[in-house]
């Protein structure tokens, strides 16, 4: 009795193995993210007396004001702590000709450091006549990049302004592309709302 539990638990272990081997490779599952909730946001006005120019910004960013070493050049952030993310802003008033050369330049010297990190970088100028704004923004491509996106707008002649989000933690793009995606609409809204107020 005993040689026959063996015989029928070897016969079973044998018919077990043969059903789960299989000719093909194993394929590994691919990575997968939590989907990201990103709704429409409203949009507030953004116009202070510190900076001759205003725009509308997301109602989930909030404006953050710092020091500066001058009293014409202006820093503030635009928060966005939903999704992790702040855009710094400066402005600078070009004050002779040479200037805003050496301010594109400077923006220019920027986005190279990520450069590095960066599988691509999507250049589009940007231009309104009618009001007057015009310059070029940068989306930044690679999972490692901490800035995917920048800008900068001008009106060639008196104003300058530089912007670059700034992702707040380690950055995984792949998993903040929603996030990503949502801040650069609503940037390229702000972009397309800018106004200078002289």
């Amino acid at each position: 009795m005993f040689g026959s539990t063996v015989k029928n638990m070897t016969l079973f272990c044998l018919i077990l193995f043969c059903i789960s081997c299989s000719s093909e490779p194993p394929i590994p599952k691919p990575k997968t993210y939590l989907r990201l909730d990103t709704p429409q946001p409203s949009y507030l006005q953004f116009s202070q007396k510190q900076v001759p120019f205003s725009f509308e910004y997301p109602d989930y960013g909030q404006i953050e004001w710092l020091k500066s070493n001058s009293a014409e050049n202006k820093w503030f952030n635009i928060v966005f702590d939903k999704y992790g993310f702040e855009a710094n802003v400066s402005y600078m008033p070009l004050k002779k000709k040479s200037d805003l050369a050496y301010m594109v330049n400077d923006c220019y010297t920027f986005l190279d450091r990520h450069k590095k990190f960066s599988s691509g970088i999507i250049e589009q100028e940007y231009s309104d006549k009618e009001a007057d704004v015009y310059g070029t923004t940068f989306a930044i491509k690679g999972t490692d990049v901490v800035s995917p996106y920048q800008f900068y707008l001008t009106d060639s002649s008196k104003h300058f302004i530089r912007l670059a989000l700034h992702c707040q933690s380690l950055p995984n793009n792949d998993s903040l592309s929603a996030f990503i995606k949502r801040i650069e609409t609503d940037l390229n809204h702000m972009i397309g709302t800018l106004r200078w107020n002289d």
